[in-house]
């Protein structure tokens, strides 16, 4: 044995136990340096989830605030809508009331020309009244489109026969003379009686702006896959600044006709949606004092 050991006999002893002290404590110290390190991934872990929490909140905020906007445009539209039905089914009758009053106090008073004026007035306001009706009674059936959205074959020549015999006397009171060159064996696909409508108002804003003595043409020509209508008038034509506010719900916008004729803008409107649904489209051309000539496509029945 070493002499210096026996000398000293703790100091091998407390040796040892300050290298003992020493593994504990350097033990300890990665103990605390992985906690700590735990720590901060825990921390950072946290902070990303606290983030991506705040990002979803404000996505989230962002589609509350396009929502509600939304669904106040819709009420504000229906609101301003409904308002412009309402004063547009109201006026006719105020109108037909007090002609038909007149007429049934005075009528000994009046001569026939004048008789025969009056009954035109009556006619005129009863056929604009029963076409804004028609109209609403389809824009009511149209926004279950899903389920009565019904595509037919139909022949577009029988149909056009058909609608323009349903407004000659609309617009015999103008001398205003109609007029197609559809081809007797030409079919689209279509839904029968959204195609009636859009026939129907186009030619009764024809009519509406046409100048006595004026003239209706009504055309078809195959595309590839569709069938372009047009419907042409030489009458008043329409400005540059109006054309941009057709077809818009947020304007209803509509201007009297050649003899007065009011109306509300929604049987454009009901054109558009409705030739959009069968995927086709809808244009018009006009230059004032020159006439108008609107045209849409149906698909092609093959």
């Amino acid at each position: 044995m070493n002499t210096k050991q026996l000398e000293h006999p703790n100091r091998f002893a407390e040796h040892k136990k300050r290298v003992y002290k020493k593994k504990i404590n350097s033990k300890s110290m990665n103990t605390q340096l992985n906690n700590s390190a735990d720590t901060a991934t825990s921390e950072k872990t946290l902070r990303l989830k606290i983030q991506e929490l705040a990002d979803l909140n404000a996505s989230l905020e962002i589609k509350v605030e396009q929502r509600t906007s939304k669904l106040l445009e819709i009420v504000s539209t229906n609101g301003k809508f409904l308002s412009i039905i309402a004063h547009d089914l109201r006026s006719p009758f105020s109108s037909i009331l007090g002609i038909l009053e007149l007429l049934k106090m005075s009528l000994k008073e009046f001569n026939k020309e004048e008789i025969e004026e009056y009954i035109d007035i009556v006619y005129n306001s009863a056929n604009n009244t029963l076409i804004l009706l028609d109209n609403l009674l389809v824009w009511a059936v149209s926004q279950n489109k899903e389920k009565n959205f019904n595509p037919v074959k139909i022949n577009l020549y029988d149909l056009l026969r058909e609608e323009i015999e349903n407004l000659k006397t609309l617009a015999g009171q103008k001398q205003i003379e109609m007029s197609h060159s559809v081809e007797p064996g030409l079919n689209v696909s279509a839904d029968l009686q959204m195609v009636k409508t859009v026939l129907r108002n186009l030619i009764n804003n024809a009519i509406k702006y046409s100048n006595p003595n004026g003239e209706i043409k009504i055309d078809a020509c195959e595309l590839k896959k569709f069938v372009e209508v047009s419907v042409r008038d030489n009458g008043i034509g329409i400005s540059d600044e109006n054309q941009r506010k057709l077809f818009k719900i947020d304007s209803f916008h509509s201007t009297p006709g050649t003899h007065d004729e009011k109306g509300t803008g929604l049987g454009l409107l009901l054109c558009k949606e409705f030739i959009e649904l069968h995927g086709g489209s809808i244009r018009i051309e006009s230059r004032q004092g020159k006439g108008s000539l609107f045209a849409f496509t149906l698909p092609h029945y093959i």
